[in-house]
């Protein structure tokens, strides 16, 4: 089997790495870290994937030589090597295999913590105001789509407690505005907890069950 002079790979080698990068999310972790070097968090935070499913496809990266890790102080950092950038370059080694040079950029797809807190307020407006002014719908089926709806946009456990906790604040805050109820702080905050321990009993285990078989039908992979 010939060896590319550039790289010194075989072909299976290769294969591998070709193979590793049509996968989107690895190819989107190459691209994070050729901007900065990243901690694994802030890697699955870039990519918007759970911080497991981030950990599998370092690993392979770092078998193939895509990244290197280097300690600092208390934390493990992940930077990309020139090998990959090369491939990031479309800079493919010539062998004996035959290989499309456009490679496809596939980009990061990033779901940012305002536009799912954005998402959150918006579902959670909406069901207030179609219980309020025209059907009445139950707090416990709202909290079952809320947890549904969000786990395929929400893989990152901090981020849906956040809009959790925004969407239990809008429910205790909009009605003194819209229905005119003249609520003390005393029943706005019991307002809230009822909310909030309601919202999270039901919604966080469906987004958390929904999760695990996401990542398992490797639809989130």
């Amino acid at each position: 089997m010939r060896h590319s002079k550039k790289y010194g790979m075989e072909g299976e080698e290769l294969r591998e790495i070709l193979d590793a990068l049509s996968e989107r999310t690895r190819y989107s972790i190459l691209e994070a870290l050729s901007q900065k070097p990243m901690t694994g968090d802030e890697i699955a935070e870039s990519v918007n994937r759970s911080r497991s499913t981030v950990e599998s496809h370092l690993s392979l990266l770092l078998r193939l030589g895509l990244i290197s890790r280097r300690r600092d102080d208390k934390r493990y950092l992940y930077e990309i090597t020139p090998k990959a950038e090369a491939w990031l370059n479309h800079e493919i080694p010539k062998t004996d295999i035959r290989v499309d040079k456009k490679y496809p950029n596939f980009g990061r797809i990033s779901s940012s913590l305002p536009l799912t807190l954005t998402l959150a307020m918006a579902m959670t407006m909406m069901y207030f105001f179609i219980n309020s002014f025209f059907i009445p719908v139950p707090l416990w089926l709202f909290s079952l789509l809320f947890g549904l709806l969000l786990a395929p946009l929400c893989p990152i456990l901090r981020r849906f407690l956040l809009s959790i906790l925004a969407s239990a604040l809008i429910l205790s805050i909009l009605p003194p505005l819209f229905i005119f109820q003249s609520n003390s702080l005393l029943e706005f905050f019991l307002s809230f907890l009822i909310s909030l321990s309601l919202i999270a009993a039901i919604s966080l285990p469906l987004w958390y069950v929904s999760r695990l078989l996401m990542n398992h039908a490797g639809i989130c992979a």
